[in-house]
């Protein structure tokens, strides 16, 4: 199948339980359609736009593309997004609770006020990605690529982001309360007035980190690299810093 051709319109169709393996949908107005348990195994979806109260429950979605596709307020609780193309795609508002998107990449991905809670983003690229104000309480970014990305005023608590890389990103005012940040880069990372609360920061590289007005309070940040970090006006009282 090659993925060049426009498709009709399939605006609000239902296509529940649909067999769409390795479907051409470059650039198809999909808005409002029901894909719930839909197989688009492989399907191109390139530029396509999914917005307007989607339903893709339990869909079979590994291999598709979604490059650049528009995924504003689509539902992806539950979904198998893993090792996807999701690159410059837009997610504002969208539900991806429960996902799996370990692998995927999202580099340049809008995901601004996202429901991103419980899920799986292990070794997913989100570099450049906008993040800003989204819901990703408990989830799991384990060696995720966060460079440059935007987190400001994210919800981050309870997260697990041991080992990613998060130089340059920007988290401020974003609450990572409990969140373990152990061996993570937040080289250069913007993380002025965040709240730190009971976090995990043992062997985190915070070199030229903004941690100005930021909450540690009972933070332990052992043997972490603190060259040249900004810790002016932070709230430590009770907080373990081990050098």
């Amino acid at each position: 199948m090659r993925c060049g051709l426009n498709q009709p319109t399939q605006r609000n169709a239902n296509l529940i339980l649909a067999d769409m393996l390795d479907a051409n949908l470059m650039n198809a107005d999909l808005r409002g359609v029901d894909l719930s348990s839909a197989n688009i195994t492989g399907a191109c979806l390139r530029g396509a736009n999914l917005r307007e109260e989607k339903r893709i429950y339990c869909a079979i979605i590994r291999g598709t593309k979604l490059h650049k596709a528009d995924l504003r307020g689509a539902d992806f609780t539950g979904a198998d997004l893993s090792k996807l193309d999701l690159s410059s795609a837009n997610l504002g508002k969208s539900s991806l609770r429960g996902a799996d998107l370990h692998g995927a990449n999202l580099s340049g991905a809008i995901l601004y006020n996202a429901s991103l809670s419980d899920i799986s983003l292990g070794g997913a690229i989100l570099n450049s990605a906008n993040l800003m104000n989204a819901r990703l309480e408990r989830s799991n970014f384990t060696e995720a690529e966060l460079i440059g990305a935007n987190l400001q005023g994210a919800i981050m608590a309870d997260t697990k982001l041991t080992r990613a890389n998060m130089s340059r990103a920007n988290l401020s005012f974003a609450r990572l309360s409990r969140a373990d940040l152990s061996q993570a880069n937040l080289r250069e990372a913007n993380l002025k007035t965040v709240d730190l609360v009971s976090a995990y920061l043992a062997r985190t590289n915070l070199i030229n980190a903004n941690l100005s007005q930021a909450n540690l309070i009972r933070a332990e940040i052992s043997s972490a690299n603190l060259m040249d970090t900004n810790l002016s006006q932070a709230v430590m009282s009770d907080g373990t810093i081990n050098y």
